[in-house]
């Protein structure tokens, strides 16, 4: 696919199952301002890196531990994360991440999982690990592992489609995590949402439900998705 420029580094996805996407972008732009004092992160199923960059850009002071199963995928971060100044916050890790255990509990956990919890499997088994919910990194594996290894004040933020928003406030239910936010995504005015931005926490407290679009009905980017995704985007 080549290499993306962002505003203040660059990811090539060469090799990756699951291309870089405006779902990470959008999850990352949106969840890591909030919580930019935050000291340090995994980042689950990392890809090529663009959420641990993303991270890195946003919060100065943060050590970033990037977990990734595919070792085609986890190449091309660790060459991205070399590019950077900021490699001697980040750590790339070769695992499956359910049975990854912290050192120590953690502030934040972020992650843009695997989508599809049906359909065909792709034949490209990169391709079909990027995107099926049959392996480690799933929902509900979030959850439990958030449960267990956040601070009490810690924060998981992840990007769903819709569809999924009660199977997955079941799940968290079950974790005893809390939901402190959620933005339901749609591309315009006119149609229904297709994402959900997910950020839960062990601690509870105020819950905040908001809705984003994405595009005017003329087509146009909406002012408040430009302000949220235009510290990385070159230009939008």
């Amino acid at each position: 696919m080549g290499v993306f420029h962002f505003k203040k580094f660059d990811i090539d996805d060469n090799g990756c199952g699951m291309k870089i996407s405006t779902d990470s972008v959008l999850l990352g732009a949106w969840f890591l301002p909030m919580h930019s004092a935050a000291h340090t992160l995994i980042d689950a199923g990392c890809g090529s890196g663009l959420l641990s960059l993303i991270a890195a850009q946003v919060c100065s002071d943060m050590q970033i531990t990037a977990i990734e199963i595919d070792i085609d995928a986890a190449t091309a971060a660790k060459k991205n994360f070399a590019k950077t100044g900021w490699g001697r916050r980040l750590t790339l890790e070769l695992r499956d991440f359910a049975e990854h255990t912290p050192n120590e509990p953690i502030d934040l956990i972020i992650s843009n999982p695997p989508y599809f919890t049906t359909g065909i499997t792709s034949d490209d088994k990169t391709r079909a690990l990027a995107r099926h919910q049959s392996g480690g990194l799933n929902y509900a594996t979030l959850v439990k592992s958030a449960r267990k290894w956040l601070k009490p004040d810690g924060h998981l933020g992840f990007i769903s489609p819709s569809e999924l928003e009660h199977e997955i406030i079941y799940e968290a239910e079950l974790s005893q995590l809390k939901l402190r936010k959620l933005v339901r995504v749609h591309t315009a005015p006119s149609k229904a949402a297709t994402r959900l931005l997910w950020d839960f926490s062990p601690k509870d407290g105020s819950y905040d439900t908001q809705t984003l679009y994405l595009r005017n009905n003329d087509g146009s980017f909406t002012d408040e998705y430009i302000s949220i995704v235009q510290p990385f985007y070159t230009k939008i």
